[in-house]
């Protein structure tokens, strides 16, 4: 295929990536010519006629987006994708068609992990915001794969030093702290801000004291419109196992897929979110061929206004609310995420009304519970939790977390914390 010779000039530059790359393909030479000319001033524009010399392209070629026509002699779009998926993990992928082709799009879905099913015939407009929005997603996947890299490397590294230079083990211990004060860093930008968060709210407080620098419990909130058009919000509370530099970066993945499971494939109802993310963490971990039973327990609330009513799931956790002066407790289901694979168990979701300004709810890890400390160096427990809150409930949250943690710092003493900790207050 011929080429503009001012796209491979930027291909070419050696200082930095100033547009990405995107390979369109298609059979039909007129299409390629329109694509070519709408967005080469945008993005280097790359096109191929089929689906081998699309193949043989990325294999020579940085490319950072595919687009690809469904119906194509030599080998669907589909077909294409399926074959370009083991090889190009990280390339954003969707698929473009002018008919109603239900099975390709569905086979698209599930065994390509496509981005987007664009129809035919397509607007500049549209089509390009898309592509930004896909090359977005590419871009934080590559931040948080370089992440997740940077903390294994520093981890190994730490270990190998220990082992056979003892003499450098304080600049290999430096270095090491200085990369994860930076995964902090990065962990602190991916956790919404309690100030943000408070504005979704009339009354809002969050506990957060990871037991390391970074955490294994992390928290997360969208605002998202649900099947009926109604605007929700969705806030989930997430302990993963472990905690530090392992518990990071299960929390990474787990924030990732939270971001993939509502905004990408736009799934609302609690129960999906969580059989979604199960499902998940037992893909990315390869649970079902090793003896690998690491995840996550969780619970998830949506909340909507419209019907004045929150719905929870919950893998491993339970929801506190407020009603008729005491408080009620939802328990989650005694299973967690990741390393679940019985399809006759689930999770289940529960409804529950709420008047506006009245009622509040309450998620935590089990990390504030199983705190040792006090009289005789039990676990705080969660009945005491529960009986701290009641007595408090009326009280607004900046309150209830002072007393909560006054009464965290009294009973662990001088004894030390065990592990993550996190509780969320909200008055809806």
């Amino acid at each position: 295929m011929e080429q503009n010779e001012e796209m491979v000039a930027e291909q070419k530059a050696p200082n930095r990536r100033d547009k990405y790359t995107i390979l369109y393909v298609d059979d039909e030479e007129s299409n390629l010519r329109i694509f070519r000319m709408a967005f080469k001033r945008e993005y280097n524009v790359l096109t191929a006629m089929g689906g081998n010399e699309a193949i043989e392209m990325l294999r020579t070629n940085d490319i950072q987006c595919l687009i690809t026509d469904q119906k194509m002699p030599e080998m669907t779009g589909t077909e294409l994708l399926e074959r370009v998926l083991p090889e190009f993990p990280d390339v954003i992928r969707m698929i473009l068609t002018g008919f109603a082709d239900i099975e390709a799009i569905v086979k698209a879905v599930n065994k390509c992990g496509i981005y987007k099913y664009i129809t035919k015939p397509w607007d500049k407009g549209e089509m390009k915001l898309t592509i930004d929005k896909a090359l977005e997603a590419y871009e934080l996947k590559s931040d948080k794969i370089n992440l997740i890299r940077e903390l294994e490397k520093a981890n190994s590294s730490l270990e190998e030093k220990v082992e056979t230079r003892t003499k450098e083990l304080a600049e290999v211990n430096k270095r090491l702290m200085d990369s994860i004060k930076y995964a902090m860093t990065i962990q602190n930008a991916m956790l919404v801000s309690p100030e943000l968060i408070k504005e979704a709210f009339s009354d809002f407080f969050l506990i957060f004291k990871p037991l390391d620098i970074v955490s294994g419990d992390f928290y997360w909130i969208a605002e998202i419109e649900n099947e009926d058009g109604d605007a929700v919000t969705c806030i989930a509370c997430v302990d993963c196992t472990g905690h530090g530099v392992a518990g990071a970066l299960m929390s990474m993945i787990g924030e990732s897929l939270l971001n993939q499971i509502v905004h990408e494939h736009e799934i609302t109802d609690v129960d999906e979110i969580l059989e979604n993310l199960n499902i998940g963490i037992i893909e990315i971990l390869n649970q079902s061929e090793n003896e690998n039973h690491h995840g996550m327990d969780a619970s998830i609330l949506v909340i909507d206004r419209a019907k004045s009513q929150v719905h929870f799931a919950g893998a491993k956790q339970n929801l506190l609310y407020t009603k008729d002066g005491k408080i009620e407790t939802i328990k989650g289901e005694r299973i967690s995420i990741g390393g679940f694979v019985d399809e006759e168990r689930g999770y289940k979701k529960h409804v529950v009304d709420f008047e506006e300004g009245e009622t509040s709810f309450y998620m935590f890890s089990d990390g504030f519970p199983d705190q040792f400390g006090g009289p005789g160096n039990k676990k705080f427990s969660a009945a005491r939790l529960t009986e701290c809150l009641e007595q408090n409930m009326d009280k607004p949250m900046d309150e209830q977390k002072a007393i909560l943690e006054k009464t965290l710092t009294d009973w662990i003493g001088d004894e030390k914390q065990t592990d993550d900790i996190m509780i969320m207050g909200i008055r809806i």
